[in-house]
């Protein structure tokens, strides 16, 4: 079987790569034709499996949620998808705490060997997929705008000393957004459009009732509540009070702004004009874990 390894080596914290060696070696050991390539920049590895014609059996993506996003929107373009691999060794590893998947990438190695497919939906966002989240708003720009060097150095206090210096340009979002056949329109603080249960390192779902292969988003629309910005600890402030918090569950959701807003898609930046039309697949891809 042909396997590819897909590594971004400045991924995460510098000692995750300790293991790496020995993921291969248990690879090349069960029989598995192993190719290696080294992501060279930004999108590269989106670019390469587009270019790269092999139809391998297994892709293994080393690297953050990022470059597992890049891979997932490289697969669904093209008819042949392979079976994923994962080593989560970025900074948050939001998308691979729904499969448990720590950092013990010996074990990791091992459960792919033993051959157990899970299935995971995967979200599209007009013409853009991603894995777990995409999210407007408030400090939304934090996962992309945070320094590599910081990341590598500090890990998540690198994010939450960039959100901290973001916190005078916190702005209003007016925006129109239809489920089914409901159309609302609110001033909004930001706006989450999840799969899974775990978003910027935080539980916000209970694992038994939303798991990445159930064919539905949670939505999670905070109001802009100007307010509450004296608060000493803001984020709280607001998660504690519902009557800010508008939730839901579907299958799509279409989001019109009066302005240009940057999106996150997997901690990536998307710039959308003002209209995000936004749909799940369900179980559209298959990873080994």
């Amino acid at each position: 079987m042909k396997l590819l390894m897909l590594i971004n080596a400045r991924s995460g914290v510098k000692n995750s790569k300790a293991d790496l060696l020995k993921v291969i070696d248990i690879f090349c050991a069960k029989g598995y034709d192993v190719s290696v390539y080294v992501t060279q920049k930004k999108n590269d590895a989106y670019e390469y499996l587009m270019k790269n014609r092999v139809k391998y059996d297994v892709v293994c993506v080393f690297g953050g949620d990022g470059t597992m996003n890049e891979v997932s929107n490289a697969l669904m373009r093209k008819e042949h998808k392979p079976l994923l691999g994962y080593f989560p060794s970025g900074t948050m590893n939001d998308f691979g705490s729904n499969f448990d998947l720590g950092n013990d990438f010996v074990r990791i190695a091992e459960r792919i060997c033993e051959g157990n497919i899970r299935e995971f939906d995967v979200g599209k966002m007009n013409d853009r997929y991603f894995n777990y989240v995409a999210a407007f708003g408030a400090m939304c720009d934090v996962p992309f705008t945070t320094k590599r060097d910081a990341k590598e150095m500090w890990g998540n206090i690198a994010y939450i000393m960039e959100g901290i210096s973001k916190l005078p340009e916190i702005k209003m979002h007016k925006v129109r957004y239809t489920i089914g056949s409901r159309t609302y329109k609110k001033d909004v603080l930001f706006g989450l459009i999840y799969s899974g249960n775990r978003v910027a390192g935080m539980e916000l779902e209970d694992k038994k009732r939303s798991r990445i292969d159930d064919g539905m988003f949670n939505v999670l629309i905070v109001d802009y509540v100007p307010t509450v910005f004296n608060a000493p600890d803001l984020l709280s402030t607001i998660l504690q009070q519902d009557k800010f918090i508008h939730r839901y569950r579907c299958k799509a959701i279409t989001l019109e702004f009066e302005e240009d807003v940057v999106w996150t898609l997997d901690g990536e930046e998307a710039k959308v004009k003002d209209k995000a039309e936004i749909f799940i697949t369900n179980k559209a891809l298959r990873i080994l874990a």
